[in-house]
């Protein structure tokens, strides 16, 4: 069975873990990829609108001009970069009994978007990966490094949902089929304190009957579970997941009013829900358009979780009417995602934790992560950009280059 199984096991389909699929597609080095969701993207998640050109981006949008390896990529699928609509004044929300105050002349950062939205850049790189080395809707189990190969145990949700909404533990077994595979080199595109909480690195013996020494991470003589556990504990579990207590709003409108009255869709409030609103439009020359707003949902989530999201959705309209006037009520479709409830982003720290930029130290770890053919490739790993879709891509390249170093 190991003679035929795939070089690499790629855990995580967001952006990393799709663009290390894509750059060993291009070397020709064979990949499974394992994602726990029914759908690939990780934080990347955008929704349908009336348009089917355009879709809302509830996870990132922004990239910024500095950020040169994303842009590369973007241009290099055929798609186009757009600068956030900033023209006119942005409003200021004092208080519920004050009306929004106008200002300008504060030049804002520049900002680009996707055009058509964050998600197309999933959707084109997927486009590359054969089927039947993708396993969707399936979590690995349990990790198990033998000396010379990675054991990957798994469970596979057989519900259409797959295990988005819902932890594996509350499935039942008709719902879950067990896998298992080996790989020489298993990549984990999945953020440092999804790895403390959601996987299980073990270590067995080699399946060949001849017991081998694993190389150690710390100490000379600790196997490589004692080893890992201290990682992941003590390194791992510290680093914030980007965004992961995030909740985002989204509006759509037949036009956007708000330009016609000389704002920009720039809007900051001390009253909430939500504390930044900026324009999510989208419109080509051939009048194909959709015109949006979306914002940031600024109340902890203890508190979004004392509200359903028909509720939330309200109140964050009867804002938009407070703000931008009633015009703000003739929408056409409203969008919510609460990143904090999604357990595969997110986990208590994260739901409590203010959010902080990520940043990992392993130099002293990585020469023992190349002997066990171990890469670490999401955002939170990059030395640059961690959190960003450019730190995605440069942890992605990096988790390549070690494996291209072994290839001969």
């Amino acid at each position: 069975m190991k003679k035929n199984h795939p070089k690499v096991g790629i855990v995580g389909g967001g952006l990393a873990g799709i663009y290390t699929a894509y750059l060993l597609t291009q070397h020709n080095i064979t990949y499974d990829i394992i994602e726990a969701k029914a759908i690939f993207g990780g934080r990347i998640y955008g929704e349908n609108t009336q348009s089917d050109d355009y879709k809302i981006d509830l996870g990132p949008s922004w990239i910024f001009p500095h950020q040169q390896e994303i842009q590369k990529l973007v241009t290099r699928l055929g798609l186009q970069l757009v600068e956030q609509y900033n023209s006119g004044d942005a409003l200021f929300q004092r208080s519920a009994n004050q009306q929004p105050e106008p200002f300008s002349g504060v030049a804002p950062p520049v900002m680009y978007r996707i055009f058509g939205g964050t998600s197309r850049l999933i959707d084109l790189l997927s486009e590359n990966i054969d089927e039947q080395n993708i396993r969707l809707s399936t979590t690995a189990n349990s990790l198990q490094y033998d000396g010379q190969y990675w054991h990957i145990k798994m469970q596979t949700s057989k519900s259409q949902c797959g295990l988005l909404e819902k932890d594996k533990s509350t499935a039942t077994p008709e719902e879950l089929t067990i896998s298992s595979a080996f790989f020489e080199h298993l990549v984990i595109a999945v953020p440092p304190r999804v790895i403390a909480h959601k996987l299980s690195f073990e270590h067995h013996e080699s399946t060949t009957g001849s017991s081998t020494q694993v190389p150690d991470i710390f100490h000379e003589k600790a196997v490589i579970q004692q080893a890992f556990l201290q990682v992941l504990n003590n390194k791992f579990e510290q680093v914030p997941t980007w965004m992961a207590a995030q909740a985002k709003f989204a509006v759509t409108y037949s036009r956007p009013f708000w330009r016609k009255s000389g704002l920009s869709g720039q809007a900051f409030s001390h009253v909430g829900p939500m504390g930044e609103i900026h324009d999510a439009s989208f419109e080509d020359d051939s009048g194909n358009s959709v015109f949006a707003l979306f914002g940031f949902i600024g109340i902890p989530f203890a508190h979004r979780q004392q509200v359903s999201i028909e509720q939330m959705k309200n109140a964050c309209l009867s804002q938009l009417a407070s703000i931008f006037g009633l015009k703000a009520n003739e929408y056409q479709q409203t969008y919510y995602k609460d990143w904090a409830s999604d357990i595969f982003t997110a986990n208590s720290v994260d739901q409590t934790q203010a959010p902080m930029h990520p940043h990992i130290d392993l130099a002293s770890e990585q020469p023992h992560l190349q002997q066990i053919k171990l890469h670490l490739a999401t955002s939170e790993f990059s030395e640059r950009e961690a959190g960003y879709m450019e730190g995605a891509i440069l942890a992605a390249t990096n988790a390549v280059e070690e494996i291209l170093l072994t290839v001969p």
